[in-house]
Parts: structure tokens; C-alpha cells; sequence
């Protein structure tokens, strides 16, 4: 052999992300947030369903423990060893989440009854909830379900026997995703977790996307409206006849979240205006497109070079491949991070619920 050394991984990352991406984040976050055992013992036990269930003392826990995961203070504990999860994910997704929650239970030490195989059996052969409910409740010990609609989910819910971790009810809502959003976003600033942030540290957000009708979108804002004084203000960038659903604008402003709606910030501007004004004001740019959207690569061009240089993109599922291209490599790349640190959220969320 002329060179033995033989060929390995090249742990160098070649592309550029977010600042957020940069170790110690998590260090510093876990620094940030005071020890409260008391608070996430609340989830011992319990479904994790909605994000209403949650207010900021177990927001804070929850990260704080995922943090500790993701800095390497647990490593080598496994809590779920002899445990069971059964996925099960009535609507046939293959969304990235699902290998979020496998892989997080499987880090932790669990085993993984995965349903993906069997559920176009269980549904091609009529079974009733009751019966798919036995399966999971005999043979796991937590479920993490998803379901196309919230009434199937509503309906199959009282029928387990374990708890249940909602990975998405049709429109509705999907908690686990909008608390990966959060530490991310404190992972970034945690000085947004004080009383009182520093005007400097809080943030300006848009969205792009249907509040009413996205359950990452809904869930986000939920969560985000616990921490009402890290916000400056939301805007709402797209043109929607109706941008929220009944009581959901006036849930978030109850709890203190500043909303703008563009139609009614600029109702004659064009795209290109809009993008103009409001992106130099951005601090952080939540993507996601309910169908692909075509843009020139010109135009995505000039709305990138629009963002200020640490403004942060933050996409569930970046479907604009053109978008995505460019950003990927870039300084304002936060969905690589969020993707990498959803895990170690939901190794703290079983960690707190199954124990």
C-alpha cells in the first residue's frame, strides 16, 4: 500500500451556517437556565398533546435538560434501556421528524417498535382504534403518534393506555417541533430567557406561511408567545384572506405577542417592496411554503442580501430547492442546527415523560 492510512469521515464542515451552529452554544444556554426539577417533573407520566399544556418555568426545564444531553453531561446514561416506543404515524409521513423521535429514543437506549411497516396492513384491514391502541399500550411504553387529521387523533387518544407525544394532528399542532424552534432560538440568544431582555437581544420575526392552517407555524407562535417579552414584534409576510384561525391572533396578543400583517403594513407594495422594507428589519425568517413557490435565483439573491448578517432562516421543510440551494450555504443557515438539536429536545422530552 502507498499510504496506509485509510480513508475516514472529514469531520470539517465545509459549508457555513448559523452562528448558533458554533460549540458552546448549548454550554452557555445550560448555564443560562436555573436548575427546577420540581417543574419538569410535571411531564412524568404525562401525554404531551398541545402546546397550551406548557407555559415558560417547563419551556425552560425541557431545554435545559436537552442542553445537558447536547453538551455530553448525561452521556452514557440510558433511562429507556429495557423500554419500548411504538411509532406510530397513521398518515403515511415520511417527514424528517419521525427520524428525530427514533433517533432520540434509540440514543437514550430504548428499543423502537416502528410501526412504519405494518400501518398500510393495519389500515387496508379496517382495524378498529381500539385494537391499534392495544397493540401500542401492550407492547411499548410510550407512543409517539401522528395522524393526518386532529379528529382521528382526538378519537384514538382516550384509547391508549401510555402516554402519547403528538408528532403532528393534521392542522393543528406539533409541540415537540415548536420547543426544537425555541432552543435554537435560545441556544442563539439566551439572554432572552431573562425577565426583562435586552432591547438588543430581542427579535423581530416573520413568518411565511399560514398561521391558521400549519401546525409547525401554530405551534411556534404558541410557544413563542410564553416568552412575549424576547419579541418585538411578528409580521406576517404573506397575503392570506384569512391569516389566523378563530381566537388565534387574539390568544397570542393576550399573551403579549406584537402581530403585523402585511396587507395591513402595506397593502400596495409589491413582493420585491415588501422584501425591501421589512427583511433589513428581520432577525429571524420562519419558512414554510404550503406549495413550492418559483422565484428567479436573481430574486432570492436580492432578498438574501436584504438579511443583516446574523439574521437567522429557520424552515420545517424547506420546499423551494432553488431557496434552499443558496441558503444552505450561508451565515443565515439555522435549519441545520434546529435539525441536529431537535433530537437532544426529544431525548429531554422522553427522558421527562417516560423517566
Amino acid at each position: 500500500m502507498a499510504d496506509p492510512t485509510l480513508p475516514g469521515p472529514d469531520m470539517r464542515v465545509a459549508r457555513q451556517e448559523h452562528p448558533v451552529a458554533e460549540p458552546g452554544r448549548a454550554a452557555a444556554l445550560l448555564k443560562s437556565i436555573p436548575d427546577d426539577s420540581a417543574a419538569l417533573a410535571r411531564l412524568r407520566g404525562r401525554h404531551v398533546i398541545s402546546s397550551a399544556d406548557f407555559d415558560a418555568p417547563l419551556l425552560r426545564q425541557v431545554m435545559r435538560l436537552a442542553a445537558r444531553y447536547e453538551v455530553g453531561e448525561l452521556q452514557g446514561t440510558h433511562p429507556m434501556g429495557s423500554k419500548v416506543l411504538s411509532n406510530l404515524f397513521m398518515d403515511r409521513s415520511q417527514c424528517p421528524g419521525r427520524l428525530a423521535f427514533n433517533a432520540a429514543w434509540l440514543r437514550l437506549g430504548g428499543s423502537l417498535l416502528d410501526f412504519e411497516g405494518t400501518v398500510e396492513q393495519i389500515m387496508g384491514r379496517r382495524y378498529a382504534p381500539e385494537e391499534i391502541a392495544e397493540l401500542c399500550s401492550s407492547y411499548a411504553d410510550v407512543v409517539v403518534l401522528r395522524t393526518g387529521d386532529s379528529e382521528t387523533f382526538d378519537d384514538m387518544l382516550p384509547r391508549f393506555r401510555l402516554p402519547v407525544i403528538n408528532a403532528g394532528d393534521g392542522t393543528r399542532d406539533y409541540p415537540a417541533h415548536g420547543m426544537a424552534d425555541l432552543y435554537t432560538l435560545f441556544k442563539w440568544r439566551p439572554a432572552l430567557l431573562a425577565e426583562d431582555p435586552p432591547a438588543d437581544q430581542r427579535l423581530t420575526v416573520a413568518i411565511i406561511g399560514d398561521p391558521s392552517r400549519t401546525r409547525t407555524i401554530r405551534s411556534f407562535l404558541r410557544m413563542l408567545a410564553y416568552f412575549p417579552k424576547a419579541v418585538e414584534r411578528v409580521v406576517i409576510m404573506q397575503r392570506l384572506e384569512h391569516a389566523f384561525a378563530a381566537g388565534q391572533r387574539e390568544e397570542l396578543e393576550a399573551a403579549g405577542l406584537r402581530i403585523q400583517i402585511i396587507g395591513d403594513l402595506l397593502p400596495t407594495a409589491t413582493d420585491m417592496e415588501l422584501a425591501r422594507k421589512l427583511i433589513p428589519e428581520v432577525d429571524l425568517m420562519y419558512v414554510h411554503p404550503l406549495q413550492v413557490v418559483h422565484v428567479s435565483r436573481l430574486r432570492i439573491l436580492e432578498s438574501i442580501a436584504l438579511f443583516k448578517p446574523e439574521a437567522m432562516v429557520l424552515s420545517p421543510d424547506m420546499q423551494n430547492e432553488e431557496a434552499a440551494h443558496l441558503l444552505n450555504d450561508s451565515p443565515h443557515n439555522g435549519y441545520f442546527p434546529q435539525v441536529r438539536g431537535s433530537v437532544f429536545v426529544r431525548m429531554a422530552v422522553f427522558a421527562a415523560v417516560v423517566g
